[in-house]
């Protein structure tokens, strides 16, 4: 799980490893549970997303070590909930906490896409990323295709 983008009134508001953490919490089939923070920048906040499906979904092929094989599901039936709350900090715990008023308060949505599959994704899969340097700072870093090509072109 790499990222939880959103826009919302104009704003796009994107939870990467680089900004922030993201955790998940995926069962082999039925519920996902995505949060996002982002804490760094000019937004801070906090994003939850909680998809279900009672559909039995689609059985898909996916690429394995043994080639296309039947080795994912997914659906565009799931039901979906969405939240985002600014973060702010809490000098007492030192960390960033959720703010009491959301930006978004359980969005929710009866057509969202999920997915499972490619193994070995039998049971719940938890995890949590966290980027550390000096991997985070390179990807934060500008890029720009033109000069990038304009630059290789003219060696």
């Amino acid at each position: 799980v790499g990222l939880v983008c959103v826009h919302h009134n104009g704003t796009f508001y994107e939870a990467v490893p680089w900004a922030g953490e993201m955790e998940w919490d995926v069962d082999p089939w039925g519920r996902w549970l995505l949060t996002g923070r982002c804490k760094s920048g000019n937004r801070l906040f906090e994003s939850q997303i909680l998809a279900t499906c009672d559909a039995p979904g689609t059985i898909l092929r996916a690429p394995t070590q043994e080639g296309m094989k039947f080795a994912c599901k997914d659906s565009f039936l799931a039901n979906a909930t969405l939240s985002l709350w600014p973060l702010e900090w809490n000098d007492q715990t030192k960390n960033y906490q959720r703010g009491k008023i959301p930006i978004i308060d359980q969005a929710t949505t009866s057509q969202a896409a999920v997915e499972i599959g490619g193994g070995p994704w039998w049971d719940t899969w938890k995890g949590k990323s966290k980027m550390r340097q000096p991997l985070k700072a390179l990807l934060q870093i500008p890029f720009i295709p033109g000069k990038l090509k304009r630059t290789f072109l003219n060696r």
